[in-house]
């Protein structure tokens, strides 16, 4: 596994989207409010063979390890309602996930609409960045910016976890591709 360090996040309401950019722009922000500032995204990579996949993306607020995880949600969904095994999770059709602030979530969505080229303009973007099977893309929106990443193995719906240090505060927020699970990869 390597990290890498892809961008620092503008989070200007606290209010973060995971999402896939390219299909559902306009997704809900989590449930839960996170800090405002600035801060680094990591992308954990799994090597395998002579394969590189994107296993985790990573927004990393402080030092401190998680001493517990909780499923992050949207709307109306409840994770402790989840049976066993079930979770909520963002759908990923374009094999591309990300992270944003609402407020450039919005940006982008309004973009969209104004710019026909806008989608073909991020894919050459994150061609610039390609390694051996991922990629990732740091773009403004607004006074926000974007920062979207290849999803592990390709399209599925993939969790959100907030990671909250002993005294109850958000350490990470971290989307798990499911790479390292025993049952992930291709077909």
């Amino acid at each position: 596994m390597r990290h890498h360090h892809v961008g620092d996040l503008i989070l200007r309401t606290g209010k973060v989207v995971a999402c896939d950019p390219f299909v559902t722009p306009e997704a809900e922000p989590f449930n839960l409010l996170l800090p405002r500032g600035t801060f680094p995204i990591v992308l954990s990579v799994a090597e395998i063979g002579t394969d590189q996949r994107v296993a985790f993306a990573t927004i990393r607020f402080k030092p401190a390890s998680p001493a517990r995880w909780e499923m992050m949600a949207t709307g109306d969904h409840d994770p402790s309602k989840l049976k066993p095994g079930d979770m909520f999770g963002y759908g990923v059709d374009s094999g591309t996930g990300c992270f944003m602030d609402e407020s450039a979530g919005q940006a982008l969505t309004q973009k969209m609409k104004d710019d026909s080229n806008l989608f073909e303009t991020m894919m050459a973007e994150m061609d610039k960045t390609y390694r051996n099977t991922w990629s990732w893309l740091n773009m403004k929106f607004g006074e926000g910016n974007l920062i979207a990443f290849s999803s592990g193995f390709g399209d599925g719906l993939y969790a959100t976890y907030a990671g909250l240090d002993s005294q109850g505060d958000v350490a990470v927020v971290v989307t798990d591709f499911m790479v390292l699970d025993e049952n992930a990869g291709p077909d």
